[in-house]
């Protein structure tokens, strides 16, 4: 999925002027953005995303003068495509820092990235077809009076996940169940899946959605932020299994799952990131669409997506003097 966007005239660029102030953003726009119209930044993004980066890629036009291109790909497919030369993005950003560090980072990934700063929070839920036959089963759940699971189990109920192979979702929804199956006192519960890679219920993080909107799926895992950008009705797990609670850290990181290509990943809160690769063309565009997210958080919010500290994995010495004010003091260790 590829977004382009720009803006081709002060009157186009003032009507986002409202939702740039509220962001705080009005400065860059009266400073001379129209001037950099016609250079453009190159955005490959996680999936899940894939609303949220439609919002904002006007934003940034508007905000900035900048052309906006973006890709929407499942994190860890995306990371291998870069590492492969298969894309060559301005901006990373990866729903899981853990890709960085086993895909981009190290001399045996020809160091494509050498640093990264937590962008945002999310958690996994269970997303549900308001216009499923099994609806009402569903609202049950979410009201508490039936186990989510056990409305799951009917017979019947399509099902919908990520792909393991190439997209943290996929993984950390393997990780949800092994965490429900302890946390219920359910050993049955890990048995819903079947194969990690089962295709009866496995698709692209690109296409899940789509499959819950377009009837093929009655229920599916998705982060909070999707269902909220989506307008998607959903359950709320709870915080030990949900990877959203930095509380429960340690008892997430006693899963792994380890790709076929001997990538090992172990559980953690989901926590995304930003980076400009190696790869990049533009780098004053790159600067200023990194400085742009990283100052929007009020809008992410927006999204369900959670308020982190900006704090700065790999090495904190290569992060460009420019957005250095924006990082938090501190490194962050996956």
């Amino acid at each position: 999925m590829t977004t382009r966007c720009r803006v081709s005239n002060m009157r186009s660029l003032a009507r986002f002027i409202p939702l740039i102030a509220s962001l705080g953003l009005l400065l860059p726009v009266l400073a001379g953005a129209h001037d950099n119209l016609h250079q453009r930044v190159s955005v490959l993004y996680a999936g899940s995303l894939a609303t949220v980066m439609e919002r904002l890629g006007p934003v940034f036009v508007a905000a900035t003068g900048y052309e906006y291109q973006g890709e929407a790909q499942g994190s860890l497919g995306a990371a291998r495509m870069i590492r492969d030369h298969l894309r060559q993005p301005d901006v990373f950003i990866s729903a899981d820092p853990s890709v960085n560090v086993n895909v981009l980072m190290g001399a045996a990934n020809r160091n494509l990235v050498k640093w990264y700063t937590l962008l945002a929070s999310s958690q996994l839920v269970l997303g549900f077809s308001p216009a499923s036959r099994f609806a009402d089963r569903f609202r049950d759940a979410q009201a508490g009076t039936v186990p989510w699971y056990e409305v799951l189990k009917t017979p019947g109920v399509r099902f919908g996940r990520g792909d393991p192979t190439i997209d943290p979702k996929g993984y950390r929804t393997l990780f949800l169940f092994r965490l429900a199956a302890e946390y219920y006192h359910r050993p049955d519960l890990y048995s819903l899946l079947g194969d990690p890679i089962n295709a009866a219920q496995v698709f692209p993080e690109v296409v899940l959605m789509g499959q819950l909107q377009s009837g093929q799926c009655d229920a599916g895992i998705f982060y909070k932020h999707e269902a909220v950008a989506h307008k998607l009705p959903y359950i709320s797990l709870p915080s030990e299994i949900n990877l959203g609670d930095a509380r429960f850290e340690n008892n997430y990181a006693r899963q792994i799952y380890t790709t076929a290509k001997g990538e090992r990943i172990a559980g953690s809160r989901i926590l995304l990131t930003i980076t400009i690769p190696e790869t990049v063309h533009d780098r004053q565009a790159a600067l200023s669409f990194v400085r742009f997210m990283l100052s929007s958080d009020q809008f992410l919010r927006q999204f369900g997506l959670g308020t982190v500290e900006h704090q700065v994995g790999g090495d904190c010495t290569k992060v460009p003097v420019e957005l250095r004010s924006l990082a938090a003091a501190g490194t962050f260790q996956p």
